[in-house]
């Protein structure tokens, strides 16, 4: 535990940020300044605060070509753009260990204690920065969450680790730290959020916008709440070890956490400051009459009453940058979303694409010699398939893209190249349809770390745990209403009235992957529920699409096999804070 103090230098490092002009985190000073000449100053103080707001988007891959941390290529989300087996995602999609699949978490685990860090010194200092109390109490209470956050970042990936309160711990410091266990680890991030809820305003405006609110520390406690209950850790541990069992998960499972969970999801929607964002009215790309505008919308507006907590960005085309395709002026296309992915989007109707079939009687089902006609307009907002229309600079206009066998720029190619798509699509979740990297209007956004949908999600899946699968359905009809599904005669949107829990479950699980994806919740669901053997050994898909004349034939092909080993369920301590401190026991597989 030593080495991560060791290499976080007691100076402080006031970070220079970049966001949309007179921003809270256009920061003003980009000096390197001690404590006591950072905290005498205020505008030095702000700077500070704002740079712990920074690795909120940790897991985006955004930029650089080369960032590990995004999720999505190693589940069955996506698939990853760069065929050599030394990169991140082929040595854990083929579980083959090598120091770079060490590396990566031991990075994270500098990253999230250094900010845990930083938010210490600040708490320190606070006495002596000239501000009013009134504005104190709010930073203090930011800094507080912002701490909590990076916690909660660390144990979804590696269990209990240590809790390190209010200290700020030297060069000096000798490696005696321990593990907290689970519940001492849920206690203390729950006990934090509530300490600093009421010291937080319920929304800004002006510069101050995209700053912690009183909702995203109600919004983070229901999602801390809800992996609490879910079976990985509500006595779920992947340990025979009671002493590793412990620091794991709770020992012995507790139906009472669903229930605290629920009313943590309810506290945040009893607040009736947020909702979807809906429109389904205004024709865009994905749907001449307009059906699911609202959602592709939300992603590129920057002030909206769906985002809960965000990290802005600066004006500018950075999701673009790494999603489109080459023919948009795209050169990264970091991930490529699998058949898998889009196999979950349901028809029009709501239904799945193997129940609700094309027929005379029902002209609106899936049709497998036209698969991405009327289909869930979320498909059209999430990824780019063959025929999907994005700004083309050389027209001025939307024009099609072509993933064809053959297709100019932007074609399949083999799993071996890195030149274009493997799968036949590129992602297009949170793209502006008018923001080619080659023309077009730039996007003023933030990243999406917690929003609406993502609590009524919470609230339906704790509900159904509590064997409510009825009101649960009326959960997920809000998020198909503003999807733009049709309501159908019964007025369910697809979904049955009274499900058993089980067929319930399932429909929660493919509603909160195909609304949140690529929004970095897929591989953590993943975990927390357990369902690592629906991956492990299992190929994920994509479609070869042939062109003869002006019509297409369509053939799912195999890409690349997963491997999700209960190893998995929980990521390494690193091997050197192991080393210097014997107490720091390792996750059972490592």
């Amino acid at each position: 535990m030593k080495k991560i103090f060791l290499l976080i230098a007691l100076f402080v490092t006031v970070l220079t940020i970049s966001c949309k002009k007179e921003s809270f985190l256009d920061t003003k000073t980009t000096a390197s300044l001690n404590e006591e000449i950072t905290f005498a100053d205020s505008t030095n103080t702000m700077d500070f605060l704002a740079g712990l707001y920074v690795d909120m988007s940790y897991y985006f891959q955004i930029t650089p070509a080369h960032n590990q941390r995004e999720t999505s290529k190693i589940t069955d989300e996506g698939e990853g753009r760069y065929p050599a087996g030394g990169n991140f995602d082929k040595i854990f999609t083929q579980g083959t260990f090598a120091n770079t699949y060490f590396n990566n978490y031991a990075a994270d685990w500098l990253t999230f204690y250094g900010n845990i860090r930083k938010a210490n010194i600040l708490l320190r200092n606070m006495d002596r920065v000239p501000l009013s109390e009134a504005k104190k109490k709010r930073i203090i209470a930011e800094a507080r969450f912002l701490r909590v956050l990076y916690y909660h970042y660390l144990t979804r990936a590696f269990g209990g680790v240590p809790i390190v309160q209010d200290e700020v711990f030297d060069t000096n410091a000798v490696g005696t730290l321990v593990r907290n266990t689970w519940e001492e680890c849920v206690n203390y991030m729950v006990s934090e959020l509530d300490a600093c809820a009421n010291d937080l305003p319920p929304n800004y405006t002006g510069l101050d916008y995209g700053r912690i609110t009183n909702g995203a520390a109600l919004a983070l406690k229901s999602r801390i709440l809800l992996y609490a209950a879910s079976p990985l850790y509500n006595g779920g541990g992947t340990s025979d070890k009671p002493e590793l069992q412990k620091l794991l998960s709770y020992p012995t499972a507790d139906r009472n956490r669903w229930e605290a969970a629920r009313r943590a999801a309810e506290a945040v929607m009893n607040l009736h400051i947020y909702d979807l964002y809906t429109d389904n009215s205004t024709p865009w790309s994905g749907s001449a009459t307009g059906k699911g505008q609202g959602f592709y919308e939300v992603f590129i507006t920057r002030v909206n009453n769906e985002f809960i907590l965000s990290r802005l960005l600066p004006n500018g085309k950075q999701v673009e940058q790494g999603s489109l395709p080459r023919s948009r002026g795209g050169a990264n296309f970091y991930f490529y979303p699998t058949q898998e992915m889009v196999d979950k989007f349901p028809t029009i109707n709501g239904k799945s694409i193997s129940s609700d079939v094309k027929s005379m009687s029902n002209p609106q089902g899936y049709d497998v010699s036209n698969p991405y006609a009327n289909r869930d307009p979320r498909l059209s907002a999430t990824v780019i398939y063959n025929g999907s229309k994005f700004f083309l600079n050389s027209t001025k206009a939307l024009s099609e893209v072509n993933t064809y066998v053959g297709a100019p720029s932007d074609g399949l190619v083999e799993v071996s190249k890195n030149t274009a798509t493997i799968t036949g699509y590129y992602s297009r979740k949170m793209c502006d349809e008018y923001a080619a990297m080659t023309g077009g209007s730039n996007v003023e956004r933030g990243l999406p770390i917690i929003r609406y949908a993502e609590i009524l999600l919470n609230y339906a899946e704790a509900t159904n745990e509590l064997d409510n699968s009825s009101e649960a359905m009326e959960i997920l009809k809000e998020l198909r209403i503003r999807a733009g599904i049709n309501p159908g005669p019964d007025g369910m949107y697809g979904l049955p009235a009274s499900p058993l829990k089980d067929e319930a479950s399932e429909l929660i699980k493919n509603e909160r992957a195909i609304e949140l994806a690529f929004e970095q919740h897929r591989l953590w669901d993943i975990r927390r529920w357990k369902d690592g053997p629906t991956l492990d050994g299992k190929y994920v898909h994509g479609m070869r699409i042939t062109k003869s004349g002006s019509s297409y034939s369509y053939q799912v092909i195999d890409v690349r096999t997963r491997y999700f080993k209960d190893i998995y369920y929980y990521f390494p301590i690193p091997k050197d804070e192991v080393t210097l401190n014997p107490a720091l026991l390792q996750n059972p597989g490592y």
